[in-house]
């Protein structure tokens, strides 16, 4: 490389016409050229003729060398080298090829040039003279005038001249050169000027093995001023650039949709059967959660890629302006926050540095939320099952009958023995076995729950509120659920205070199952656990009537019953029974037992004011065939205009005990309906509650809620039904029935209940309680009957029916389960910030868009368009050392901005000044780029660089 210079023919070049270039070296950082080249005290270059002109004449014939002045030497010798220093001198020479031009232009053009070296500028001599032996030097012709640097003299006194000097008799083939156009002369190209021919492409390949080769090849990559680097493109992007209409679109995107997103989860709208697995146009849950959290990770991706590129414009405008303090590579960073949120775990050497910005604050602001997002818009946006609040409102239930009719219950009963098979018998014996299945299900889960208490034999429970009460299943899907009301006269204490004897007196009260019917029916647009993939809930409460039934047991004498028994009266006709001194009446006994009449009340008891019997009440009481023998019951159902059925049972004790059994509808209570696709349907009757807003009394708006209840006669018709079913009249014939046998158990012998059993009225109330179900079914939901005037007068069966019904509305209040954008549970809340703040920045970037910046600039933040400035720029000792493993964190803070040279068109960054971070070992001096020789000679880290230049990628 220093053959050339050696060589060249400094005998032709006269004194006077001789002018220096020096040519910044890429290896240094380039000076500001508004400081002071030519020093007052310590100058490192004098000239010898300030006043040269430029040559006007053809450059004369090549002459053999001679060797430069030893003036000329010690005018270009850098300080520090002393006169017998043997390392080859700088010749310097005249263009002979340009023309004449003013001296003000060519100042100018030196001025431009000129670096002072004290500033790290290297000494770069052009040449154009010949080679050895007085030829040509046709290398320099076709490339042009020769550029030689110290860095290259350094290199060849750092290593043995065996690597260096392979080639000395000629110029390396990668030797760069700036040289002029063959086909014209008449210019010369200075070094900053812009290139518009390409460079000529390295075709040799270096071996990495080759070490001499490596660092010659090293030496002149850092020698080459970035000519070939004219920018192509202007920096700024303007509107109608597809970048900044992408960029506006997908902010415009982002904000609208996160601020929708926002607005969603604050109202938390609810979808009905826009979203449930409905047949029709719906949208199953599924796909509703799929396509919510498809849109918010689109949200998640615009909101980065709108952050991130208005972090870029923002630190690119910073770096561009001069008198602002630069853009530190802690900065630069910020954008990987964004990107890839692990790197704040990784590369955390310039969050403390970055992180306590404003836009450092930002930037951790926007990748919490970008990290939280898509998990926040699943918390608090996507459709997900949920209860809304109680709502007020009307349902309508279809009426077809009055309650306990007994015409339409066999009607309704399901069977395909219809009446042209047994006209007769039909529906009375579906009934039957209706009646029996379900009566006896009812009392064996309620002996159930008894027995569990009476095996613990713990339970002080003896009051009636606290005691198990009665359960059935309506359409094996749905338990209802009753309760014990008016329990003021169920306590035996009391009533055996008053009338000197033990009365078990029990009022059980079961929901109204017509709710059921009227939650399923579409006309009243109630989502089911089917319509939301089976797993659906809601909540009833109806302000309608209960139905319920009461029982009262009275202990009596068979002294005090003998009114009441036919083999008692004067003049009855008995026979005898297969018990030994029982006597039974005969077959028409019921003949002799006098008509109904205004003033026959029968015989008078000393229960009558217990039982509400005589001409006081208007009723008339009972009458029974016989005595029961122990452990039986008989019944009686055919009073005359009564609306009561009455059991006279025999249990272990000395009395007997005659039971009454009514029915009616009651105003105090309501009936709550709760379903769910997972656990199943609940009805329950909640009664006299003075909170309650809900029972008819307080919530059904209608008239007939002061009336006092009144017994139903009809009842005692369906009752009759129900106790043929079960045969509970078995004690006439002496059959010693279980379920008499189970009963008679339970008569209470003291004025006290059983905390361990249940007793004989509560456990015939759940027997008889199947009554009240079927007796309820399609009946009115209010206290009296008042469709009188749409019955079918021509059917003899049809009072109190309506065909096709009507629909009845009543109130009722209600929470139902649908498909919300909503979150499930209140911790959930801490995610409404994550959206928030994405709006927020959304908004932003969208207002910085389009209202503050006339376009865009390029981003130097991207990767690629920061690698693309970085290898055209000239190294800085202010990253020394950082080339293997990256800077550290002081290096994270030097401040860098991007400057431009006018006169080669080129971008590159520069130090923006000096930081207060600055390690000690970066102030060594740049000038000659010393830095990059190893002291060892082969390089500290040259097996590592191997190993990996020689690896494979497998991506």
């Amino acid at each position: 490389m220093e053959k050339g210079s050696r060589q060249s023919d400094a005998s032709s070049l006269g004194e006077d016409d001789t002018t220096p270039y020096y040519l910044p070296s890429t290896f240094s950082p380039w000076c500001d050229r508004r400081k002071n080249f030519f020093g007052n005290n310590e100058s490192n270059v004098t000239r010898s003729d300030p006043h040269v002109s430029p040559p006007v004449s053809p450059p004369s014939p090549p002459s053999p060398p001679s060797p430069p002045s030893p003036e000329m030497v010690q005018e270009h010798r850098h300080p520090g080298v002393n006169e017998h220093d043997t390392r080859p001198s700088f010749s310097r020479r005249t263009s002979h090829s340009k023309l004449s031009m003013a001296a003000r232009t060519r100042q100018a053009d030196e001025e431009l040039m000129l670096r002072p070296l004290d500033c790290g500028v290297t000494e770069v001599v052009i040449s154009a003279g010949e080679s050895a032996g007085g030829q040509t030097n046709d290398y320099a012709h076709r490339r042009g005038v020769l550029r030689r640097t110290k860095f290259k003299e350094l290199l060849s006194r750092s290593l043995s001249s065996s690597m260096l000097n392979k080639n000395k008799s000629s110029p390396p083939k990668n030797y760069d050169t700036i040289g002029d156009d063959t086909m014209d002369r008449d210019t010369e190209n200075f070094p900053l000027s812009p290139v518009d021919t390409a460079r000529q492409a390295t075709d040799h390949i270096y071996d990495i093995e080759d070490d001499g080769d490596t660092l010659e090849h090293l030496a002149e990559k850092y020698e080459r001023p970035p000519l070939e680097c004219a920018s192509r493109r202007d920096v700024y992007i303007r509107h109608r650039s597809w970048t900044y209409i992408i960029l506006i679109i997908l902010s415009i995107y982002s904000t609208l949709l996160s601020g929708l997103w926002l607005v969603v989860s604050i109202y938390q709208p609810r979808y009905g059967r826009g979203i449930s697995s409905s047949e029709g146009w719906k949208m199953a849950p599924s796909t509703a959660t799929l396509l919510c959290t498809l849109i918010a990770k689109t949200i998640e991706l615009s909101f980065v890629t709108v952050f991130v590129a208005l972090l870029g414009q923002i630190l690119t405008r910073r770096a561009f302006v001069r008198k602002a303090k630069g853009v530190t590579l802690a900065e630069m960073t910020m954008r990987n926050w964004v990107i890839q949120p692990g790197s704040l775990l990784t590369y955390w050497g310039g969050i403390p540095y970055a992180a306590v910005t404003l836009l450092g604050i930002l930037a951790l602001l926007a990748t919490i939320c970008s990290m939280f997002y898509t998990t926040a818009s699943d918390a608090m946006v996507s459709p997900k099952l949920k209860f809304g609040n109680w709502e007020s409102r009307e349902l309508e239930g279809l009426v077809k009958a009055s309650y306990a009719n007994p015409f339409y219950i066999q009607k309704a009963c399901t069977t395909p023995i219809d009446e042209t098979m047994d006209p007769d018998n039909s529906a009375p014996s579906c009934l039957d076995v209706q009646y029996s299945g379900q009566s006896y299900h009812n009392l064996l889960t309620f002996m159930n729950e008894w027995q569990a208490i009476h095996q613990n034999g713990t339970s002080t429970i003896d009051y009636l509120g606290g005691r198990p009460n009665g359960k059935h299943n309506l359409f094996d899907n749905t338990t209802l659920v009753s309760s014990w009301i008016e329990q003021e006269f169920g306590e035996p204490q009391s009533a055996f205070a008053k009338h000197g004897r033990v009365i078990n007196n029990v009022t059980l009260a079961m929901p109204h199952p017509g709710v059921y019917a009227a939650a399923t029916d579409a006309r009243n647009d109630i989502l089911q656990p089917d319509d939301l993939a089976g797993v659906g809930e809601y909540s009833i409460r109806a302000s309608v009537v209960s139905p319920v039934v009461n029982v009262m047991c009275v202990n009596m004498a068979s002294d005090e019953l003998a009114p009441l028994v036919y083999t008692r009266w004067p003049n009855a006709r008995t026979t005898l029974t297969e018990i030994p001194g029982q006597r039974t009446g005969v077959d028409d006994w019921f003949v002799d037992v006098p008509v109904v009449a205004e003033d026959e009340w029968l015989n008078r008891t000393v229960v009558d004011d217990i039982f509400r019997w005589g001409p006081e009440y208007q009723r008339r009481p009972p009458v029974f065939q016989l005595y029961p023998i122990d452990f039986n019951m008989i019944t009686n159902t055919t009073v005359v205009l009564s609306d009561s059925m009455y059991i006279l049972a025999k249990g272990s004790i000395d009395d007997f005990t005659l039971c009454e059994l009514r029915s009616w509808v009651t105003p105090k209570c309501s009936t709550g309906f709760n379903v769910s696709g997972i656990s199943g349907a609940y009805m329950r009757a909640h009664c006299e509650d003075p909170s309650d807003t809900d029972s008819y009394t307080a919530g059904s708006g209608n008239n007939d809620t002061s009336n006092p209840p009144w017994p139903v006669s009809d009842w005692r018709n369906v009752a009759e039904q129900w106790r043929l079913s079960m045969d509970l009249n078995g004690g006439t014939q002496n059959n010693n029935a279980s379920n008499a046998r189970i009963m008679t158990n339970l008569i209470l012998g003291e004025p006290l209940l059983n905390p361990l059993l249940p007793s004989v009225s509560e456990a015939l109330a759940v027997l008889a309680s199947s009554t009240l179900i079927s007796g309820s079914l399609g009946s009115t939901y209010r206290m009296e009957w008042t469709y009188k005037a749409f019955e079918n007068a021509s059917d003899p069966e049809g009072a109190g029916q309506l065909n096709p019904g009507i629909y009845e509305p009543f109130h009722v209040s209600m929470r139902t389960q649908q498909y919300t954008s909503s979150h499930i549970y209140s911790w959930h809340g801490i995610f409404y910030p994550i959206l928030g703040v994405v709006f927020l920045i959304n908004l932003a970037c969208l207002v910085y868009l389009v209202f503050f910046r006339a376009g865009l600039v390029t981003d130097y933040t991207e990767p690629q368009n920061l690698f693309a400035v970085a290898v055209n720029s000239p190294p800085s000792r202010a990253l020394a050392g950082s080339c293997g493993h990256g800077p550290n964190s002081n290096e994270m803070v030097v401040p860098w901005r991007v400057s431009y040279s006018a006169a080669a068109n080129h971008y590159f960054f520069e130090q923006a000044g000096e930081s207060k971070k600055r390690r000690p070992d970066t102030m060594q001096s740049e000038a000659s780029g010393s830095d990059l020789l190893s002291p060892h000679g082969q390089g500290q880290y040259r097996d590592s660089y191997k190993r990996l230049s020689v690896s494979r990628t497998w991506l």
